[in-house]
């Protein structure tokens, strides 16, 4: 009897203690994420490096340090926790996406695509995805697969100026001239700050619903 006593003493005294540290980390979260909100980056990594040392599994430990990586430019070590995301929840589009657009940064265009290309297998209704890998497919002047991707992007979200836009850029590109300014005088409709100079630049024919905001 004793020692069954003694058994499940220490069963509910480490239940206890796991609690109380499972707390304290959550505690340390929120200050972090409180942190970041404020863009007090460099505080939140000390936090969020130590909670995933001593929290590896946690994904969501992992995921705010490598969102705060991202902002302090740190992109080497971000990319590396999201290949470790990746590993742990290989469905979460998200992951892939970001881990695309860190790839991106460091002009790694081809590699950044196969994870954009991921994203969208797990995630086909978000417009974010397809602007991205069609603004991918724009920097390497792959234009007629830029276009199809801002198809997409601008179908799932029709007020994305920045679609509309680009997509203007790589159908100019293709030599479809007047379906480009259409998009440049939509874009700029939408309040595209870069729109406005490349109607004036490249339209001898300005859309008439554009002809107050030139």
């Amino acid at each position: 009897l004793d020692s069954m006593r003694i058994v499940a003493f220490t069963f509910s005294f480490l239940f206890s203690l796991n609690w109380a540290i499972a707390q304290v980390a959550e505690e340390q979260n929120n200050k972090a994420i409180e942190l970041m909100t404020e863009e007090k980056y460099e505080e939140a990594q000390v936090i969020l490096e130590k909670l995933v040392a001593d929290n590896p599994s946690v994904t969501l430990y992992r995921y705010n340090l490598a969102v705060t990586l991202t902002n302090l430019k740190k992109r080497k070590e971000a990319l590396h926790h999201y290949q470790i995301l990746i590993k742990e929840l290989p469905d979460e589009a998200e992951y892939y996406f970001q881990a695309g657009d860190l790839l991106e940064q460091q002009d790694s265009l081809k590699s950044a695509v196969l994870m954009y290309n991921k994203s969208i297998e797990l995630e086909p209704d978000n417009f974010q995805y397809f602007f991205y890998r069609g603004t991918n497919y724009l920097k390497r002047k792959q234009f007629q697969l830029a276009v199809e991707d801002f198809n997409k992007s601008v179908k799932l979200n029709p007020e994305h100026s920045n679609s509309l836009h680009n997509r203007a850029i790589a159908l100019y590109k293709l030599g479809r001239t007047l379906e480009a300014c259409t998009d440049w005088c939509d874009a700029l409709l939408l309040d595209n700050p870069n729109s406005a100079s490349h109607l004036q630049r490249n339209c001898k024919v300005i859309p008439s619903k554009c002809l107050l905001s030139k």
